[in-house]
């Protein structure tokens, strides 16, 4: 199947979650980075879609869900909020997500530390 814009935008946020699910847990630059970095990841489409929570741990993906978590304080929490349509340009890797964020169609809320780990997956992931 060739994959044309098109085919990215057909496909739901869910495909792309467990794509990116996938790619993460096959390479083993990102096992490296993510040692230690035991994070849930809340994805929430702003206009309406299911939100859906990633869990990392011991360096691997480990889960991907549909729904979001109790508010709390956990400091381990990265929230990403942007319409649908961006979250799937940015999970199928047609999107960078640190442009998305100077841009003002991402929303990420964590600690400044795992902003930096969530560009350096992209760099490694995609080569964005």
């Amino acid at each position: 199947m060739t994959i044309t814009a098109q085919t990215i935008i057909d496909r739901s946020l869910a495909y792309w979650l467990y794509d990116f699910e996938a790619r993460f847990n096959d390479n083993p630059r990102v096992a490296k980075l993510t040692a230690g970095w035991d994070r849930r990841l809340v994805v929430e489409p702003t206009d309406g879609g299911p939100t859906h929570t990633l869990t990392v741990a011991d360096a691997r993906l480990i889960d991907v869900r549909e729904g979001g978590i109790e508010p709390g304080g956990d400091e381990r929490l990265v929230t990403m909020s942007a319409d649908e349509r961006t979250l799937i340009e940015i999970f199928s890797g047609t999107t960078n997500p640190s442009t998305a964020l100077i841009d003002g169609q991402l929303e990420v809320y964590s600690d400044p530390r795992d902003k930096v780990k969530l560009e350096a997956l992209a760099l490694v992931i995609w080569g964005l």
